[in-house]
């Protein structure tokens, strides 16, 4: 039986074909044609023994039944010869023996379990592919659509702009004194505001007029007030007091006994005033515009709005 399998062996490569060569014509696996040269039949599939062998034996150019005979006579399964059939009466031809027919679906091997694994995943990578193109055309329009609404909404806003009024900073000190003096009670007697720990500084206010003052000691506490005339206000502090005052002139300033003066004239603003135990460490007074001023700005073709005045001063 083993020189049958190498005299197949022998006339493939006498034909000069290799293994690789039947696979691809037969899409049989290399191992199941390696298994029939090696004469070990059982390694393949159960039922399509013959069958692969036959498919083998063609492919490598060999009479098929020729060599399916012999492969029965070494099997020990020789076929018995047929027997003629006598001719029936009447003269009519006996019909001849239906050939053996071998579908080319049952010809065809099946698939490994690797294959078939392989196949699956393919199938599922193209299929996830799919997915993620349709998310990522989604993805795309809903961008698009975004970029458009805020494009549309930035054109809209471009040719409808509003006009902004501009709120200086005295109108701003006038406004927060104004409604200040509303909710703010005058101080009806000089006061005193004392520190905890020793003072390095004593500041007093004289009013002359009616003015709202706001005052931050040490960059902490922040109170506001209305001065009538002639109360005072001593302010106690370690390092700095900062006053605003809304009008320059009606209050006068005394830093450590020494009388400073009023801060300005009658038409105009503190806005900070700096004080330290050394003296004045900066001030910033703006010129306050009448409302007839404001109205006429407002409407006038070519708007020239007073440029502020900012004064800074020191004592040595």
């Amino acid at each position: 039986m083993k020189e049958f399998y190498e005299d197949l062996k022998a006339k493939r490569i006498e034909k000069g074909l290799s293994l690789e060569t039947i696979h691809e014509r037969t899409r049989l696996p290399l191992a199941y044609l390696k298994a029939i040269e090696e004469g070990e039949l059982e390694r393949l599939p159960t039922g399509y023994e013959r069958v692969y062998l036959r498919r083998y034996v063609k492919e490598i150019g060999l009479p098929v039944d020729e060599v399916m005979r012999d492969f029965e006579l070494f099997a020990g399964q020789e076929q018995r010869p047929v027997q003629p059939v006598p001719s029936p009466p009447g003269g009519e031809e006996p019909e001849a023996p239906p050939k053996e027919i071998v579908d080319d679906a049952v010809l065809e091997a099946p698939r490994p379990a690797g294959q078939n694994l392989w196949t699956r995943i393919r199938e599922q990578f193209q299929h996830y592919q799919l997915y993620a193109y349709f998310w990522l055309a989604l993805a795309c329009l809903v961008l698009l659509a975004v970029g458009y609404v805020t494009y549309q909404q930035y054109q809209s806003e471009k040719t409808h702009q509003v006009a902004i009024k501009e709120i200086t900073l005295s109108d701003m000190i006038q406004t927060l004194q104004a409604r200040d003096s509303l909710i703010t009670q005058a101080m009806k007697a000089s006061t005193v505001l004392k520190t905890t720990s020793q003072p390095g500084m004593v500041v007093k206010l004289k009013a002359l007029e009616r003015t709202w003052v706001r005052e931050i000691r040490d960059q902490k506490d922040t109170t506001d007030y209305i001065l009538p005339p002639g109360i005072e206000r001593t302010i106690e502090a370690r390092g700095r007091v900062n006053l605003m005052l809304g009008r320059a002139d009606g209050v006068e300033v005394w830093l450590n006994g020494k009388n400073l003066g009023v801060m300005g004239e009658a038409n105009q603003v503190v806005v900070n005033l700096s004080l330290t135990p050394e003296g004045i460490a900066s001030k910033v007074i703006r010129t306050a515009r009448s409302k007839t001023a404001a109205r006429a700005d407002s409407t006038a073709a070519t708007p020239a709005p007073a440029a502020p005045t900012s004064l800074e001063a020191g004592l040595p």
